[in-house]
């Protein structure tokens, strides 16, 4: 949904290949987003977003009109490839608005591995992507206490690193995606969604974990999908990408 190689809203292993370029527009509730992204190497995602978020003021001075629009975001993700499928599944470590506001501020860890026509995907999520009612322990806090710690507040309000925040917290959501190709056209995904609601996006709570979405390759450059996610909404994503 954010334009990074994924199943719905969680990412997986995959990457386009190398010199790809993607936009993707994204149409949910309560935001809406459009992502820009490239792969300057196969191993390598990085995309930038601009979101709008309905039903949240810009700023809280409610007798400026300019304060009543709908709340406006932008962020940079990245993504890379740690190692290729093979006899083990594909792994890659991400960073998702990584030096924004942290609305979306998350991190994770997954692993991809296909069968014929189906595609397993499983990972850690932290931040945005830790909403899960199994967490379990973070598994980096045996490095350091510190990853133990996340922080609540930005530096500066947002718009600088703050590599303290990185695959930090007590706890940590596992998530599974699942990709079925039904044939050359048609993609049938199904994932646990680990994104918190309500959030500070947000999201309504959610009546379950699970999404399942459909997507469709119009050609081999655009795509359309829709999803219910967490059995709260449908949505609608419209990706169209550049082969080199």
């Amino acid at each position: 949904n954010y334009g990074i190689v994924g199943t719905i809203h969680t990412p997986s292993a995959r990457t386009f290949e190398e010199g790809v370029h993607g936009a993707t527009v994204y149409i949910g509730d309560p935001n809406q987003t459009v992502t820009l992204s490239a792969s300057p190497f196969d191993w390598l995602e990085a995309s930038f977003f601009y979101t709008n978020i309905q039903d949240r003021p810009y700023c809280y001075d409610f007798t400026s009109e300019f304060c009543l629009q709908d709340f406006k975001d932008k962020g940079f993700n990245v993504k890379a490839r740690l190692k290729e499928q093979g006899v083990f599944p594909a792994v890659a470590i991400g960073l998702n608005d990584f030096a924004g506001t942290g609305l979306y501020s998350s991190e994770y860890i997954v692993g991809s591995y296909g069968i014929n026509n189906i595609d397993f995907h499983f990972g850690l999520g932290w931040g945005t992507l830790n909403g899960s009612e199994d967490r379990i322990k973070n598994p980096l806090g045996s490095i350091s206490d510190k990853f133990y710690e996340r922080p609540t507040r930005l530096e500066d309000k947002g718009g600088q690193f703050q590599p303290s925040r990185y695959f930090s917290g007590e706890e940590v959501s596992p998530f599974v995606g699942i990709s079925y190709a039904l044939n050359n056209k048609i993609l049938i995904k199904l994932e646990t969604d680990n994104t918190l609601t309500p959030g500070q996006v947000g999201y309504e709570i959610s009546k379950n974990k699970y999404s399942f979405g459909i997507d469709y390759a119009a050609s081999d450059n655009f795509t359309i999908g829709i999803s219910n996610e967490r059995d709260t909404y449908l949505s609608l994503r419209f990706i169209y990408k550049s082969n080199p």
